[in-house]
Protein backbone atom coordinates (compact mmCIF):
# COMPACT_ATOMS: atom_id res chain seq x y z
CA UNK A 1 0.00 0.00 0.00
CA UNK A 2 1.06 3.57 -0.59
CA UNK A 3 0.91 4.42 3.11
CA UNK A 4 3.71 1.94 3.73
CA UNK A 5 5.71 3.35 0.82
CA UNK A 6 5.11 7.07 1.46
CA UNK A 7 8.18 8.95 2.58
CA UNK A 8 10.48 6.02 1.83
CA UNK A 9 13.26 5.95 -0.68
CA UNK A 10 12.53 3.10 -3.08
CA UNK A 11 15.22 0.80 -4.38
CA UNK A 12 16.33 1.33 -7.99
CA UNK A 13 14.41 -0.95 -10.32
CA UNK A 14 14.27 -1.61 -14.01
CA UNK A 15 11.33 -0.63 -16.16
CA UNK A 16 9.90 -2.94 -18.79
CA UNK A 17 10.44 -0.14 -21.31
CA UNK A 18 13.72 -1.35 -22.74
CA UNK A 19 15.16 -2.16 -19.31
CA UNK A 20 15.69 1.52 -18.48
CA UNK A 21 15.81 2.62 -14.87
CA UNK A 22 12.46 3.28 -13.17
CA UNK A 23 13.30 6.94 -12.61
CA UNK A 24 13.52 7.51 -16.37
CA UNK A 25 10.14 5.83 -16.94
CA UNK A 26 8.68 8.25 -14.37
CA UNK A 27 10.29 11.22 -16.14
CA UNK A 28 8.79 10.04 -19.43
CA UNK A 29 5.32 9.81 -17.83
CA UNK A 30 5.38 13.31 -16.34
CA UNK A 31 7.31 15.25 -18.96
CA UNK A 32 5.84 13.45 -21.96
CA UNK A 33 2.47 14.62 -20.76
CA UNK A 34 3.69 18.16 -20.08
CA UNK A 35 5.36 18.53 -23.48
CA UNK A 36 2.21 17.40 -25.29
CA UNK A 37 0.17 19.68 -23.02
CA UNK A 38 1.96 22.74 -24.38
CA UNK A 39 1.61 21.75 -28.05
CA UNK A 40 -1.43 23.37 -29.58
CA UNK A 41 -4.00 20.71 -30.43
CA UNK A 42 -1.94 17.93 -28.83
CA UNK A 43 -2.88 19.01 -25.31
CA UNK A 44 -6.07 16.97 -25.72
CA UNK A 45 -3.93 13.82 -26.01
CA UNK A 46 -1.42 14.62 -23.25
CA UNK A 47 -2.82 11.76 -21.18
CA UNK A 48 -1.67 9.11 -23.67
CA UNK A 49 2.01 8.95 -22.67
CA UNK A 50 1.47 8.40 -18.92
CA UNK A 51 -1.22 5.81 -19.71
CA UNK A 52 1.21 3.89 -21.92
CA UNK A 53 3.87 3.99 -19.18
CA UNK A 54 1.26 2.77 -16.68
CA UNK A 55 0.21 -0.22 -18.77
CA UNK A 56 3.78 -1.20 -19.60
CA UNK A 57 4.94 -1.03 -15.97
CA UNK A 58 1.79 -1.73 -13.96
CA UNK A 59 3.48 -4.54 -11.99
CA UNK A 60 6.03 -2.09 -10.61
CA UNK A 61 3.82 -0.17 -8.15
CA UNK A 62 6.34 2.66 -7.85
CA UNK A 63 6.31 3.42 -11.58
CA UNK A 64 2.59 2.65 -11.89
CA UNK A 65 1.70 5.10 -9.11
CA UNK A 66 3.66 7.97 -10.64
CA UNK A 67 2.38 7.18 -14.16
CA UNK A 68 -1.23 7.03 -12.94
CA UNK A 69 -0.80 10.31 -11.07
CA UNK A 70 0.54 11.94 -14.27
CA UNK A 71 -2.35 10.40 -16.24
CA UNK A 72 -5.02 11.73 -13.87
CA UNK A 73 -3.42 15.17 -13.86
CA UNK A 74 -3.40 15.18 -17.68
CA UNK A 75 -7.04 14.03 -17.87
CA UNK A 76 -8.14 16.81 -15.51
CA UNK A 77 -6.16 19.37 -17.53
CA UNK A 78 -7.69 18.05 -20.77
CA UNK A 79 -11.22 18.37 -19.38
CA UNK A 80 -10.47 21.94 -18.26
CA UNK A 81 -9.04 22.79 -21.70
CA UNK A 82 -12.13 21.38 -23.42
CA UNK A 83 -14.48 23.38 -21.18
CA UNK A 84 -12.45 26.56 -21.70
CA UNK A 85 -12.40 25.92 -25.45
CA UNK A 86 -16.18 25.56 -25.56
CA UNK A 87 -16.65 28.76 -23.57
CA UNK A 88 -14.20 30.60 -25.82
CA UNK A 89 -15.94 29.32 -28.94
CA UNK A 90 -19.36 30.31 -27.60
CA UNK A 91 -18.27 33.83 -26.66
CA UNK A 92 -16.47 34.46 -29.93
CA UNK A 93 -19.32 33.14 -32.08
CA UNK A 94 -21.84 35.20 -30.11
CA UNK A 95 -20.12 38.29 -31.51
CA UNK A 96 -21.19 37.21 -35.00
CA UNK A 97 -24.84 37.46 -34.00
CA UNK A 98 -24.45 40.56 -31.85
CA UNK A 99 -21.75 42.91 -33.13
CA UNK A 100 -22.28 45.20 -30.14
CA UNK A 101 -20.96 42.43 -27.86
CA UNK A 102 -17.55 42.43 -29.53
CA UNK A 103 -15.73 43.79 -26.48
CA UNK A 104 -17.37 41.32 -24.12
CA UNK A 105 -16.68 38.39 -26.47
CA UNK A 106 -13.06 39.39 -26.92
CA UNK A 107 -12.59 39.94 -23.19
CA UNK A 108 -14.12 36.58 -22.33
CA UNK A 109 -11.94 34.82 -24.90
CA UNK A 110 -8.81 36.47 -23.49
CA UNK A 111 -9.87 35.46 -19.96
CA UNK A 112 -10.28 31.83 -21.06
CA UNK A 113 -6.85 31.85 -22.70
CA UNK A 114 -5.33 33.29 -19.51
CA UNK A 115 -7.03 30.62 -17.38
CA UNK A 116 -5.74 27.91 -19.74
CA UNK A 117 -2.22 29.30 -19.38
CA UNK A 118 -2.49 29.30 -15.58
CA UNK A 119 -3.72 25.69 -15.64
CA UNK A 120 -0.76 24.79 -17.84
CA UNK A 121 1.71 26.41 -15.45
CA UNK A 122 0.14 24.68 -12.42
CA UNK A 123 0.36 21.31 -14.18
CA UNK A 124 3.97 22.07 -15.10
CA UNK A 125 4.88 22.90 -11.49
CA UNK A 126 3.15 19.77 -10.14
CA UNK A 127 4.84 17.64 -12.80
CA UNK A 128 8.30 19.04 -12.04
CA UNK A 129 7.82 18.53 -8.31
CA UNK A 130 6.55 14.95 -8.68
CA UNK A 131 9.18 14.08 -11.31
CA UNK A 132 12.00 15.27 -9.05
CA UNK A 133 10.64 13.14 -6.21
CA UNK A 134 10.23 10.15 -8.54
CA UNK A 135 13.73 10.63 -9.91
CA UNK A 136 15.01 10.40 -6.33
CA UNK A 137 12.99 7.15 -5.90
CA UNK A 138 10.53 8.81 -3.54
CA UNK A 139 6.80 8.35 -3.43
CA UNK A 140 5.16 11.76 -3.62
CA UNK A 141 1.41 12.13 -3.49
CA UNK A 142 0.18 15.23 -5.31
CA UNK A 143 -2.79 17.07 -3.82
CA UNK A 144 -6.10 15.88 -5.32
CA UNK A 145 -4.48 13.45 -7.78
CA UNK A 146 -2.43 11.25 -5.44
CA UNK A 147 -5.32 9.64 -3.57
CA UNK A 148 -7.09 8.73 -6.80
CA UNK A 149 -3.89 7.25 -8.23
CA UNK A 150 -3.35 5.29 -5.03
CA UNK A 151 -6.87 3.85 -5.18
CA UNK A 152 -6.37 2.77 -8.78
CA UNK A 153 -2.86 1.33 -8.45
CA UNK A 154 -3.30 -0.35 -5.08
CA UNK A 155 -7.03 -1.00 -5.48
CA UNK A 156 -7.85 0.23 -1.99
CA UNK A 157 -11.25 1.28 -0.73
CA UNK A 158 -12.04 4.66 0.74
Amino acid sequence: MLGEMKGQIMQPAASKMGGMDAKFAILIAYFGSVVLGFVSGAQYASWVIPLIVFFIDKENKFIAFHAMQAFIMAIVATIIYIILGIITFATVTSVVYNPYAWGVGFGAAMAMIAIAAVVGVIILIFSILAAIKGYKYEIYELPLFGKIAENIVFKTKG
